[in-house]
């Protein structure tokens, strides 16, 4: 390939990503984080929260690794989920923390994945009610953030960093949303 258009094609790469980084960075710095506290997965399991039935995403991580990363977000009904575009997510509809703890074992599984970290779970906060759970393997660093606009029913944006070293993307200065 001739060097010049090999540059010129590297170039627009990094302007179109640059120009997306600054819309992603520029809707979540207009909105608030929600705040979370992390919670026993085996505790909350076993409480009424935890068996009850939330909408369920999965997501995963992309990229130079060979062995992705998965994780959930479990959020309660009349709730819009912003994933961004292009990203890989999977509708699961409703499911129960123990659900998801199968299905992420499942997921490893039918990957050949090495045996992975049980999920971190956290509850994640609007105010002062619980909205919803996420659960992501430990490697991976997730937020959400309040979308709402003052009429409209409640919208969430997850965010998600992969936490592992040696991933070229966690030295740019900006975080994948889903």
């Amino acid at each position: 390939m001739n060097p010049t258009k090999s540059n010129t094609a590297s170039g627009k790469i990094t302007a179109v990503m640059v120009i997306a980084v600054m819309l992603v960075v520029g809707a979540c710095a207009s909105a608030p984080i929600l705040k979370w506290n992390q919670v026993d997965a085996g505790a909350l399991m076993k409480s009424d929260a935890g068996k009850q039935a939330y909408n369920t995403i999965r997501f995963s991580t992309y990229g130079p690794k060979a062995q992705q990363l998965f994780g959930y977000f479990l959020y309660k009904d009349g709730i819009e989920v912003d994933m961004g575009g292009g990203i890989p997510m999977t509708k699961l509809g409703k499911k129960t923390l123990t659900e998801v703890m199968a299905d992420y074992s499942s997921v490893e599984k039918a990957n050949m994945y090495s045996a992975g970290s049980m999920l971190i779970v956290r509850e994640v906060f609007r105010g002062n009610a619980v909205v919803g759970y996420t659960a992501a393997d430990m490697n991976i660093d997730v937020n959400i953030w309040d979308l709402t606009k003052d009429d409209g029913p409640p919208v969430l944006r997850l965010v998600y960093k992969d936490l592992r070293e040696g991933d070229d993307l966690n030295k740019r200065p900006f975080r994948r949303t889903y």
